[in-house]
């Protein structure tokens, strides 16, 4: 297992969390099977300790790898479910989320259309789930599909559990809720980085012809505007010879009758304003 660091511009992190995916989906790391540790996956992947363990959290968050505290990190074991014994999703609703392509298990792609929910403030802190049954008729899956969906979001510490209450959302601790948003800001950032990725692409032009694309645009504006400036300064110049030669004749420019009329007006209204005595 290697990474193409410099070759994708993805961070390494993204990286490292698909090629262990891809592991795990193609087989090579079985249900149950214990992951090579943190510092054998940096010596592997040539990454940090930092990158390594937010690569896990990716896997986490989809429910693919789980943690125990002194032992390592797991492949979850993944219940072979059917999703077609149950009613089919209501017309307009969450069953979208699903991508029918993903080859990860349904509860996992269940858990990870809600954690997104979550994540989102779509469902705030103390809101309360949709019941087992909703989610069999919301996403056209079955019982233990819907269980183990949420069977992993509280194993997360994203929602809790009231007995003959339902299930509701966590408010999550600062430092866990810290996490999410770095890890949000990561997804952000990473995206705004493959548009810009596009965008350059899509100009079919390499760095140093944009640069001088810009410089030479940037010179055109600058000359532009100084031929503006001269042509405003021009055209001050024009409007106060009219002016001068209007007084030779004894005539009022019209620039100068508007001034005067305008401050009649204001002198009437103030007048107008006054208090009575």
């Amino acid at each position: 297992m290697t990474l193409p660091l410099e070759e994708d511009p993805r961070p390494p992190f993204v990286q490292a969390a698909e090629v262990l995916r891809n592991a795990i989906t193609d087989g090579e790391f079985a249900p149950g099977e214990k992951l090579p540790s943190a510092r054998v996956l940096q010596e592997r992947f040539g990454i940090a300790s930092s990158t390594v363990h937010n690569a896990l959290r990716v896997l986490k968050g989809e429910g693919l790898v789980y943690s125990v505290m002194g032992r390592g990190s797991y492949v979850r074991d993944w219940i072979n479910e059917p999703a077609t014994d149950a009613p089919a999703a209501r017309a307009g609703e969450s069953a979208s989320r699903i991508d029918p392509e993903d080859p990860r298990p349904p509860y996992v792609k269940v858990a990870e259309a809600l954690r997104a929910q979550i994540h989102s403030g779509e469902l705030p802190p103390g809101q309360k789930l949709p019941t087992s049954r909703e989610l069999q008729q919301i996403f056209g899956i079955a019982s233990a599909t819907a269980q183990n969906a949420l069977r992993v979001l509280k194993d997360e510490g994203l929602i809790y559990s009231v007995h003959g209450r339902g299930v509701f959302v966590r408010k999550l601790p600062p430092a866990q809720d810290a996490a999410l948003r770095w890890d949000r800001a990561n997804e952000l950032a990473m995206a705004r980085r493959e548009e810009d990725r596009k965008a350059v692409e899509a100009t079919g032009k390499t760095d140093e012809e944009a640069a001088a694309e810009l410089k030479q645009a940037q010179a055109e504006l600058a000359a532009a505007r100084a031929n503006l400036d001269a042509i405003t300064g021009r055209v001050n110049a024009l409007v106060e010879d009219q002016k001068r030669r209007a007084r030779l004749r004894g005539e009022t420019h019209p620039e100068e009758t508007g001034k005067r009329a305008a401050e009649l007006r204001a002198a009437l209204n103030r007048r107008g304003n006054r208090p009575t005595q």
